[in-house]
C-alpha cells in the first residue's frame, strides 16, 4: 500500500522580508492600474478566459477584478490587498479605484523605507492615522457645493468620456434629486437615451451576491411580487408556502424584503433562481425600530401589498399572492435596492404622505428624525429615471453601461457633498499643512505625517506621467510656485480649477484616500506572511 501523500508545508515570511515582499506585490498590481488614471489614460489588454478575445480596458477597478493572483504566492498577497481596496472603493462611490491604489502603494513604499531604517511600524501607523484627521478636515474645507446640470456634467465627463452623455447625466441627477433612483438598462439599438419612471429607492442591498448573474452588476426583476416583513426568516419552511402560492399563481419573480434571512432559507431562494423556477432576490430592510416599520409600511402602500409585522403576530407562512406587493420592476445592488412602477393605490400613498408630514410637524429638536421623515416623504412622492444604453457592439455597450453607472454614483455624491480641485491638486494642498505641523520633529509619529504627505502627491504625479509629462517636476513646481492652482494635462498649463471646471467629487477623493490609507497601514504593520499551498487567494471581493 503506497504511503499517503503529504500536503506541502505551509510557508512563512517574517519581519522586513514580509513587508518588502508585500510591497512588491502591491507595486505589481498598482502598475497594472496606474495607466488608467487621469483624463489622458492608457489602456491594459487582458486575455479572456472564455473566448480568447482580449479585453482592452481603461478602468482600474475592472482591471483589478480581472487579475486573480500573481505567480509568486507571497507577492500575490500584496496584490490582493490592492485588488480588494480598488474594487471596494469603486463599489462605494463609482470611481477612485486607481487613486486608492497609487496612494496605498506610495505610502507603503515610504513606510517600508523608514521602518527598515529603524522606525517602529506601530509608531509610523499612529502618525499616519493622526495626520489623516488633518487631511480629512482640509478636504472638507476645500469643498464647494454644485447644483447646476452643467457643473455635474463636468464632474462625470472624465468617466463617461462623451460630452452628450455627460450632459444627459447632469440633467438626470439634477432632476431626480437625492431621493430619486437612476437605473441603467440595455438598449436594442445604438442610441443612448433616458425616460422618467415612478419609483422608490433605499440604501440597503441584497442579502447575498449569489443572486447576481455572471457579468451583471445589478439584479433586476420584471413584474415582481414583493414579500414585505420586519421579521427574521430562519427556516426554509417559512418561505415554502409563499413560493408554492407563487408557483400556483403563475408568478415568475419575487423580491423578499426582510431584516435577516438565515442561510438555509436564503439557499432556497437562490436554488429556485438558478434552476429558472422563480427569479428572486432578497434585500435587507432599511433603518431600524419605528422608522423601519414606517418605511416597510410605505413600501407596502406603494406596491399594494401587506407588511407582515412581528408585534401583531403575523407570519409570512400565511401569506397568499394577494398579500404580496406588485411593481413594474425591482432591482438590487450590494448597497441599495429600488422598486419602480408600484401598483399601490394613490389614495393610500397620499394618506401615508399626509401622516408623515403630520409627524414631521411635531418634530422640533431631532435633526436625524426630521431628515428621515423628509426622506420618506420624498420617496413616496419621488421619481426615477431609466437610462437605456446603446452601442455598436455588445462589448462597447457593456463598457459604456458600467461607465454610466459609475458616473451616476459619482455625480450624486458630488451633489450631496460638493467638489474640490481636480487633477490631484486637492490632495497636494493637504500635504503642506502636514509638513508644517511636524517641522523639527524626528519621532516615529512625525515620520508617519511625512510619509502621508509624500503619498498625497502620487495621484498628480501619475496623472501627469500618463499624459507624457514629468510628474515629479510638476509636483515640485506646485509645492514651490503655484498655490491654489491645478495642472490641466490637456492644456499643459496651470489653471484656476474653479474657472476651468477641473474638479473632482469630494466624496470620491475622501473614499479613495480612506481606502488607500487603510490598506497601507494594515500592510505596514504586517510581521508575518503565511502561504497555504492550494488555498484560495486572499482578499478576493
Amino acid at each position: 500500500m503506497p504511503p499517503p501523500k503529504r500536503k506541502p508545508p505551509t510557508a512563512m515570511l517574517y519581519g522586513e522580508a514580509a513587508r518588502t515582499t508585500l510591497l512588491r506585490g502591491m507595486e505589481q498590481m498598482t502598475r497594472l492600474l496606474r495607466p488608467t488614471l487621469g483624463p489622458v489614460a492608457r489602456t491594459v489588454a487582458v486575455a479572456s478566459l472564455l473566448n480568447g478575445q482580449p479585453e482592452i480596458l481603461d478602468d482600474g477597478a475592472t482591471i483589478a477584478r480581472r487579475t486573480i493572483e500573481l505567480s509568486d504566492p507571497f507577492e500575490s498577497i500584496g496584490a490582493m490587498v490592492i485588488r480588494h481596496v480598488a474594487w471596494r472603493v469603486h463599489e462605494t462611490v463609482g470611481d477612485g479605484a486607481t487613486t486608492a491604489a497609487v496612494i496605498a502603494t506610495r505610502l507603503m513604499a515610504e513606510a517600508v523605507r523608514v521602518i527598515a531604517a529603524g522606525a517602529s511600524p506601530v509608531g509610523v501607523r499612529r502618525g499616519v492615522e493622526e495626520a489623516m484627521e488633518v487631511v480629512r478636515a482640509e478636504l472638507e474645507a476645500q469643498a464647494r457645493p454644485i447644483e447646476l446640470p452643467e457643473e455635474i456634467a463636468r464632474i462625470v465627463l472624465g468617466t463617461v468620456r462623451d460630452e452628450k452623455i455627460a450632459e444627459m447625466i447632469g440633467e438626470i441627477v439634477e432632476g431626480v434629486g437625492e431621493d430619486g433612483a437612476v437605473l441603467v438598462e440595455n438598449a436594442h439599438g445604438i442610441e443612448t437615451s433616458y425616460q422618467y419612471l415612478e419609483g422608490i429607492y433605499w440604501d440597503e442591498g441584497w442579502h447575498s451576491p449569489s443572486f447576481l448573474r455572471e457579468n451583471e452588476a445589478t439584479v433586476r426583476l420584471i413584474d415582481p411580487r414583493i414579500l414585505i416583513t420586519d421579521q427574521q426568516i430562519e427556516r426554509p419552511d417559512e418561505l415554502l408556502p409563499v413560493l408554492d402560492a407563487c408557483a400556483r399563481g403563475g408568478v415568475r419573480s419575487l423580491m423578499v424584503i426582510a431584516p435577516e434571512i438565515k442561510d438555509e432559507a436564503l439557499s432556497l431562494l437562490i436554488v429556485n433562481r438558478e434552476r429558472g423556477i422563480l427569479e428572486s432576490v432578497a434585500v435587507k430592510t432599511p433603518s431600524h425600530g419605528d422608522m423601519r416599520t414606517g418605511i416597510l409600511e410605505d413600501i407596502a402602500a406603494s406596491t399594494g401589498g401587506r407588511c407582515f409585522r412581528r408585534e401583531v403576530g403575523e407570519s409570512i407562512a400565511t401569506a397568499t399572492v394577494a398579500d404580496l406587493g406588485m411593481a413594474r420592476q425591482a432591482w438590487a445592488r450590494p448597497r441599495s435596492f429600488g422598486i419602480l412602477g408600484g401598483h399601490g393605490a394613490r389614495e393610500v400613498i397620499r394618506s401615508r404622505i399626509v401622516a408623515a408630514r403630520a409627524e414631521l410637524a411635531t418634530v422640533k429638536d431631532n435633526d436625524w428624525l426630521r431628515r428621515r421623515l423628509q426622506e420618506r416623504i420624498g420617496k413616496l412622492s419621488g421619481s426615477a429615471v431609466m437610462i437605456v444604453v446603446g452601442a455598436a457592439t455588445e462589448a462597447a455597450r457593456d463598457e459604456l453601461k458600467l461607465r454610466i453607472e459609475s458616473a451616476v454614483t459619482m455625480a450624486r455624491a458630488a451633489v450631496r457633498d460638493g467638489v474640490v480641485p481636480g487633477g490631484g491638486a486637492a490632495y497636494l494642498a493637504c500635504a503642506a499643512p502636514l509638513e508644517r505641523a511636524v517641522a523639527g520633529r524626528r519621532d516615529d509619529e512625525a515620520l508617519g505625517w511625512r510619509i502621508l504627505a509624500a503619498a498625497l502627491s502620487e495621484p498628480m504625479r501619475a496623472i501627469c506621467a500618463n499624459a507624457g509629462l514629468d510628474g515629479r517636476a510638476i509636483v515640485a513646481q506646485a509645492a514651490r510656485e503655484v498655490p491654489d492652482r491645478a495642472y490641466d494635462v490637456w492644456r499643459g498649463a496651470w489653471v484656476d480649477p474653479w474657472e476651468a471646471g477641473l474638479l473632482d467629487s469630494a466624496t470620491v477623493l475622501r473614499t479613495a484616500l480612506d481606502g488607500g490609507v487603510s490598506a497601507a497601514t494594515s500592510a505596514l504593520t504586517s510581521e508575518v506572511l503565511i502561504h497555504r499551498p492550494g488555498g484560495q487567494p486572499a482578499f478576493s471581493p
